[in-house]
């Protein structure tokens, strides 16, 4: 019996290992050196961008003004003119307040200003720096530019 449970036990400890390896592999994405500032009226936040194609593709495409709609009560969605390109290693968000994704099946940007779900169809583009609790009160037409420290 306590051998059983020995080896139960074992399989237990590798199982929630080998899953948080996995997390910690998708969840830990390099930030890039890249910054955008996306404002609506005196709202204003600013992003600092993971190192990944889907955040590349979007900070070349900048500036935009763009339309946002509300998801949930819990995102700002929107469109860019061009989808994003993403690769699977990429993949993953962790569904936070202040996170920028994009999603592609849908291929639309959203940002949490609650938190949400997390998902490996969503692509992480950026993590909230500054202004994250503005973003709940943004909508219509938001400007998104880039953006340097200053």
């Amino acid at each position: 019996m306590k051998k059983n449970l020995f080896l139960l036990f074992l399989t237990v400890f590798a199982l929630a290992c080998i899953f948080a390896e996995e997390n910690t592999e998708n969840s830990a994405l390099p930030l890039s050196d890249n910054y955008i500032r996306i404002t609506q009226g005196s709202r204003e936040s600013i992003f600092r961008l993971y190192d990944t194609t889907a955040a590349e593709d979007l900070y070349v495409q900048l500036p935009l003004s763009l339309d946002v709609r509300n998801f949930a009560n819990a995102q700002w969605m929107f469109f860019p003119p061009r989808p994003l390109r993403v690769t699977s290693a990429e993949a993953y968000h962790d569904g936070k307040k202040g996170e920028l994704s994009y999603y592609e099946p849908w291929a639309d940007v959203f940002l949490l200003y609650k938190d949400f779900v997390s998902g490996d169809e969503m692509h992480r583009i950026g993590v909230a720096i500054e202004g994250a609790d503005d973003m709940q009160f943004m909508d219509k037409n938001i400007l998104i530019e880039k953006y340097t420290l200053r």
